[in-house]
């Protein structure tokens, strides 16, 4: 048998063991080198001679197969130890950068590659190497002669981003590849330009180029960006480079870079959904009749996407920068650069400039500033922004390094730079910062303002909450930490707030939503900043080394505190809770996910705005002779499970605004026929939608095999149907507004108050029961609907939602409303009440006087119904709100 195959096999034996022979595999080397170098010194004209670089092409990846061979080969390694003896990688730098050619460039790069994954001969630590790739590179990618694809540039900057990390591995090999002149120092500088720092690409060639590229989208991009973190990691191991990054102008490079890319975005901005991609829940309302300016650029476009994703993308960069740089000087150093020439210089003045007249500024500032601080985790930088913005009083980082003599130079230029004349006195945010901004955005007419002011306070109250502290909003500190209100206090208030939520909406599909409601404000509360010390265990381990905890950023303790109910804010906010009826549908999102967001916090109480306070109880002076205690603590639970009444005067503000929004849904039902089914109709239309998205998301996660045969018949569904009820934390993305999908993705509205008949909560429809401890299916007094027969509403539900909701005349009926200057009511001018229409003789100064002290709105029947159902599910949330706080955080005293 071995005979048969040894002559069977033995031509192709043969073959192998030729090209596995070092010897013979090194003269083939050769000659193929050989070859090449002839063709290139006999060709006068390389660029135009096809014939000679297709051949040369031939030779470059003959010589690259055999290396890549050879590695795989057993040891000697002859080509490898040829290449390094005789430098041959000289040559192959001098054809390619001749060339002009991408093809020959990139089997260049394919050879360069094949020489240092071999990882013998020590390429890397060859000064002659690294001068012939960088030579290489510079000529191909640097000088701007060549022009090479996307492609081709990726695999090099891959190439440099390799050595990168082989210098962070390697700290040895560094001298290798960066390199300073004795007499760096003295090179001529002016002195006017002294912050920029000095310009030296024949240093540290890599480096240079990795910067050139970062702002890439793609693989350029991120490859170039990573490398480039590695350099400033490796700073710390080479005061060298510590120094020569400090003094260089690489600090200036990045912060100008990011600049740049801020510069690119839009000044105007517009937030509005294209028309033919409306999510459900905006499609039944009057948002189809928003229009933008032409001059403005839209949110959703692709472009736009584009442009801010290469923005955030360098941000994160910056932040991975800080995160990993081990060096003192360069740290701060970065920070001085990013302060002066991005904060200072451009996104300052950008929210000072911006304007809500021109149609889209203010839009601009306000979305790119949430988008920036939504993208932000890095303490320094979070600092630096929002005490610059918000003009907090100035204070050092505690726990700071001292800065070497060149580090506090390169400080003091910067200043200086920064040092404007008497013009420039109005760049100052004490005069005008983002506090006023946000406070002149929410008492805005234009809906897309007022909607980008509430996001992006949502983004400062619930992610930096401590710098909105006195700022944004204006607190008082609590100055004892006993809870003092009372269980039966809580109680009757979560059965008044339900009670109003029904009486909004109904009955129908409530226990589902409260029960979503329940899992979506735990998962806030228990990720929200301030909860991590409340619910922490007491034998919880320190911090870890080079955790930033918020001494470590000049930021202060969140102590329990008190909302004073004159803030501005909250004012603003409860505002627009009063015609929460004819807001737009984005708007009440933003505001009722601002109003959530401000009530998860652990340490701000509830009194007062949200809850009752305690000292506004009263109860009853006598006890019930037929009661007898046997103890004390019998005593005490009794009185803390007591039902108190307060005064009309003592109703909390978030209460009375939905009480008053209450009245107004009372006197559409009297107004308006089959009003009830009208909104149980709209909620069957979202809930259907959200069970259809739900479907259609498991089959597509399942083998079409798998999936039931009705399943496998559903159509596709339809752009901006209803999403799944997700919490905010999992699903939210900065890229888009927040819940519009549909009424209960994301808590929305905060509710105006309805003008109350009396002062003490309505009677229980609870029949008495109570809601403290009990599980959450038991909170709710409705009924689950039955499958089958709430499955044959769902569908006739659909059919008149979707094909006569817009068409319906009843719908399209407009309301308008009505709210007196100075007075916190909202009349609902039905249609025998309605004015006739003006004549076109009318006076028009009567008319304006009139609109001046009268506030007139209006929207549709169909618009009106659709944020009635999202009031109700705020209302629902504020319930949960107040029942998983009462537990979680020990609000409420039992005995």
């Amino acid at each position: 048998m071995d005979f048969w195959v040894r002559l069977l096999g033995g031509s192709s034996q043969k073959k192998q063991a030729a090209q596995n022979n070092p010897q013979q595999r090194l003269a083939r080397f050769r000659q193929r080198y050989n070859q090449i170098l002839s063709q290139w010194q006999k060709t006068q004209n390389l660029a135009s001679d096809r014939d000679a670089l297709s051949n040369i092409r031939r030779g470059f990846q003959a010589l690259t197969a055999i290396l890549n061979d050879e590695s795989r080969s057993p040891a000697p390694h002859l080509c490898l130890q040829f290449a390094a003896a005789q430098q041959i990688y000289t040559g192959i730098s001098k054809i390619a950068a001749t060339s002009f050619d991408e093809g020959v460039v990139r089997d260049a790069v394919a050879f360069y590659n094949a020489l240092i994954d071999s990882e013998e001969e020590d390429f890397l630590e060859n000064d002659v190497f690294a001068v012939s790739l960088m030579n290489f590179i510079n000529r191909t990618v640097g000088s701007g002669a060549m022009t090479v694809g996307e492609d081709i540039e990726a695999d090099i900057v891959e190439l440099l981003f390799g050595i990168a990390a082989k210098i962070r591995l390697q700290p040895e090999i560094l001298p290798v590849w960066f390199t300073t002149t004795a007499d760096s120092g003295r090179r001529p500088r002016a002195e006017s330009n002294d912050f920029a720092g000095v310009t030296q690409k024949e240093d540290f060639p890599l480096c240079y180029q990795l910067i050139d590229h970062v702002h890439h989208e793609g693989r350029i991009g991120d490859f170039a960006r990573t490398g480039l973190l590695y350099v400033f990691e490796s700073a710390s191991k080479s005061m060298t480079l510590e120094q020569w990054i400090v003094n260089s102008d690489l600090p200036t490079l990045m912060a100008s870079g990011l600049g740049a890319l801020y510069s690119q975005l839009s000044r105007k901005l517009s937030i509005l959904h294209p028309q033919d991609k409306l999510p459900l829940v905006l499609s039944f309302s009057d948002y189809v009749e928003a229009k933008s300016n032409g001059d403005t650029e839209n949110l959703h476009t692709d472009e736009f996407q584009s442009h801010i994703g290469t923005f955030l993308s360098y941000l994160a960069f910056w932040q991975d920068v800080l995160e990993h740089c081990r060096s003192a000087d360069v740290r701060h150093t970065l920070i001085d650069h990013f302060h002066v020439l991005f904060l200072q210089q451009l996104l300052y003045p950008s929210l000072l400039e911006s304007s809500d007249a021109d149609g889209g500024s203010s839009v601009a500032v306000l979305t790119y500033l949430r988008r920036i601080l939504d993208a932000l985790d890095h303490p320094e930088l979070v600092h630096m922004i929002l005490h610059y913005l918000l003009a907090l009083p100035d204070h050092k980082l505690s726990g700071g390094m001292l800065r070497s003599p060149a580090a506090v130079k390169k400080r003091q230029s910067l200043m200086l730079m920064n040092q404007g004349g008497k013009d420039d006195d109005r760049l100052n945010p004490s005069l005008f910062n983002l506090v006023d901004l946000i406070l002149g955005s929410t008492d805005s007419r234009n809906s897309q303002t007022v909607t980008s002011a509430l996001k992006l306070t949502t983004v400062i109250l619930g992610k930096n909450h401590s710098y909105g502290l006195g700022s944004l909003i204006k607190v008082m500190n609590v100055h004892y930490k006993e809870p003092h209100r009372t269980a039966g206090a809580l109680n009757i208030e979560l059965d008044t707030y339900l009670n109003l939520a029904i009486d909004l909406a109904g009955e129908n599909g409530v226990d589902e939503a409260y029960e979503t409601h329940l899992k979506d404000i735990q998962s806030l509360l228990e990720s929200h900043p301030c909860s991590l010390k409340t619910i922490a265990l007491p034998s919880s381990p320190a911090q870890k080394p080079g955790y930033y905890d918020s001494a470590d950023t000049g930021g202060r303790e969140v102590y329990q505190h008190y909302l004073i109910p004159e803030d501005p804010l909250f004012k603003s906010l409860t505002d627009l809770l009063l015609h929460f009826l004819t807001n737009d549908v984005e708007t009440n999102l933003a505001l009722t996910e601002a109003f959530i967001t401000l009530g998860v916090c652990s340490q701000l109480r509830l009194e007062g705005w949200l809850s009752v306070d305690p000292a506004d109880y009263h109860f009853e002076d006598q006890i019930p002779e037929s009661i007898v205690f046997s103890n004390d603590s019998l005593r005490g639970v009794y009185m803390a499970n007591r039902i108190p009444m307060w005064n009309d005067s003592a109703t909390p503000q978030l209460l009375a605004c939905i009480q008053r929004l209450q009245a107004q849904v009372a006197a559409l039902r009297a107004d308006i026929p089959d009003w009830d089914e009208h909104v149980t109709n709209r909620k069957n239309a979202f809930r259907f939608h959200e069970e259809m998205h739900e479907a259609m998301k498991q089959a597509e996660m399942q083998p079409k095999a798998m999936q039931p045969k009705a399943m496998q018949q559903l159509p596709e569904a339809p752009q901006g149907a209803w999403t799944p009820q997700i919490p905010r934390h999992v699903q939210e993305s900065s890229a888009t507004p927040s819940r519009t999908q549909s009424p209960r993705g994301r808590k929305d509205t905060l509710s105006d108050q309805k003008s109350s008949q009396a002062s003490s909560p309505a009677p229980s429809r609870l029949d008495g029961k109570t809601l403290v401890g009990l599980p959450p299916r038991s909170l709710s007094p409705l009924p689950a609907p039955h499958g089958a027969k709430r499955q044959t509403t769902l569908f006739s539900d659909i059919d008149a939602n979707l094909a006569g909701f817009r068409h319906s005349d009843l719908l399209r009926r407009r309301i308008r409303f009505c709210q007196p200057s100075g007075s916190q009511d909202v009349e609902v001018m039905l249609s025998k009440y309605q004015p006739p229409p003006k004549e076109p003789g009318d006076d028009t100064t009567a008319g304006a006087e009139t609109e001046e002290q009268v506030d007139i709105r209006e929207a549709t029947l169909l618009h009106i119904i659709t944020n009635v159902v999202i009031l109700q599910e705020f209302v629902l949330e504020l319930v949960a709100l107040m029942q998983v706080r009462a537990s979680l955080f020990n609000e409420i005293k039992f005995a």
